[in-house]
């Protein structure tokens, strides 16, 4: 966890690194930073770097006010290996001092159990966020909320 733009502290944390994991959120400042941290792991001949993408909201993805995980693979040009939604229940199981990812009912926790499989080498498909919000679209219309 290295904030782009510290140098020498950035090749201190990746000295002893021979893959990583890059984690953004789908802001273009971010990506932006994310693409700069790729571009230093692949000079320092880390070549096995894969990508989480945090605090996603499909809501906003779907009215383009936020990048697409699609967007964000085009370019950075790397692995994804999770998707995170964003969850108030982080916040809350923080608080608590409580795991999330023992949260049962909580989909980053879900997400979180599902990247620690794909890190050990297990197969697990990649969550869809955008049927997740139809399915939450079609409740709310049902019960006639908008």
């Amino acid at each position: 966890d290295c904030p782009a733009g510290i140098e020498q502290g950035f090749k201190n944390a990746i000295a002893g690194a021979d893959r990583a994991i890059v984690v953004t959120t789908p802001e273009v400042s971010a990506v932006r930073d994310a693409d700069r941290i790729i571009g230093l792991l692949e000079a320092s001949d880390i070549r096995d770097t894969q990508l989480i993408i945090n605090r996603v909201r499909p809501d906003m993805v779907k009215r383009g006010d936020m990048l697409s995980s699609d967007d964000i693979l085009d370019i950075l040009g790397i692995k994804l290996i999770g998707i995170v939604p964003d969850d108030e229940g982080i916040i809350s199981s923080s608080n608590k001092g409580e795991p999330s990812v023992l949260d049962s009912k909580s989909k980053a926790g879900e997400a979180y159990r599902n990247i620690t499989a794909r890190i050990l080498g297990e197969e697990v498909p990649l969550m869809d966020l955008e049927d997740e919000n139809k399915i939450l679209v079609s409740l709310k219309k049902l019960f006639g909320r908008k």
